[in-house]
């Protein structure tokens, strides 16, 4: 099986039709994974798919006579490639029909009066974006988002990694963010999403208002201000669990931090992420320090002056990098 494929939309019409191998199935995770753009694409090419269905053919049509004949018409003495089975046959006419319809596909998605889709990505920093209806995006760097309004005026974002959003609230326009076909839809709110890829879950943080987190097979659970919930990817199952302040969740966006007995490594790794900034520890001990205060936006510089006075150690500054080190140790 080559690893690569010349036609994205034979393959997907292909796995709609269930004939997909592993290796097939594996390729196109990656390939959904790889943008929000492919994820969308995917979508929408399987809702076209889906629509086909309700087309029945006859069952008495004559499959390989077919084919020889449109041969026969293209270019005579070419070969003919035998067709057996009837889902074969829908795979690969669905697939002629993805490739020379792209355009088609979208304008039956989304509706000539729907918007385009959007695409924001967040690579080396955090990055903040504001969407066409008013809401605010920040999104942790190494992310992505594709923003549309679809036919019925509802507002859809695909998340890939992890994205704060303040949503401007539309009775009439609701505001559903779609993560592996997880979804949360606002209700007048504020809240954080997370695609925590290390332990296969999302995680949801409402700071204000409430929101549904759900899925088309699991109506989920209503979370308000302050609560958070974990969605298992392999369990598929939601659960609400307690709000550990000194993760700082949202941190990244608001520049507050409050640590609460929490490892400096922790608490380094947290400020890196954030600001940008390179700071590092000259010792496994000096990162097993712990450390309890809450910061305020304030700037990288007076972060580290009040760490390194809190636990009695030394900063040195290395080109573009800051050193903790305990005092006892000489150069």
């Amino acid at each position: 099986m080559q690893k690569d494929f010349e036609n994205i939309d034979a393959l997907i019409a292909k796995f709609h039709a269930g004939e997909t191998n592993p290796e097939e199935n594996a390729f196109l995770e990656d390939w959904k994974r790889e943008s929000a753009e492919n994820d969308l694409y995917f979508k929408a090419s399987i809702k076209f798919l889906n629509s086909m269905a309700g087309f029945k053919d006859v069952e008495t049509v004559d499959v390989n006579a077919a084919w020889e004949k449109l041969d026969k018409r293209i270019s005579a003495g070419a070969k003919i490639i035998p067709i057996s089975g009837r889902k074969t046959f829908v795979w690969i006419a669905a697939s002629l029909l993805l490739l020379v319809s792209l355009g088609f596909v979208f304008t039956w998605f989304f509706d000539e009066t729907a918007s385009s889709p959007l695409c924001f990505k967040a690579t080396a920093s955090i990055t903040e974006e504001i969407l066409p209806d008013g809401s605010k995006v920040f999104m942790r760097k190494n992310s992505e988002i594709s923003y549309l309004v679809n036919k019925e005026g509802q507002r859809e974002v695909i998340l890939k990694g992890e994205a704060f959003f303040e949503v401007v609230h539309d009775e009439k326009n609701p505001f559903v963010v779609n993560v592996n076909d997880v979804m949360i839809r606002d209700i007048g709110t504020a809240f954080n999403v997370k695609d925590n890829q290390a332990v296969n879950s999302i995680e949801v943080l409402v700071e204000s208002g409430e929101v549904l987190f759900f899925s088309e097979n699991n109506p989920g659970l209503q979370l308000v201000k302050g609560e958070k919930a974990v969605y298992n990817k392999t369990t598929k199952q939601f659960a609400r669990v307690q709000v550990n302040p000194s993760e700082n969740t949202t941190s990244y966006k608001s520049k507050i931090f409050e640590f609460r007995e929490t490892r400096l490594r922790e608490v380094v790794t947290q400020l890196n992420e954030a600001y940008g900034c390179n700071i590092r520890l000259g010792s496994e001990a000096i990162g097993e320090q712990h450390l309890s205060v809450v910061f305020n936006n304030e700037n990288p510089e007076l972060i580290i002056n009040i760490i390194a006075e809190t636990l009695d150690l030394e900063v040195e500054k290395r080109g573009d990098s800051v050193l903790f080190k305990s005092k006892s140790v000489s150069n």
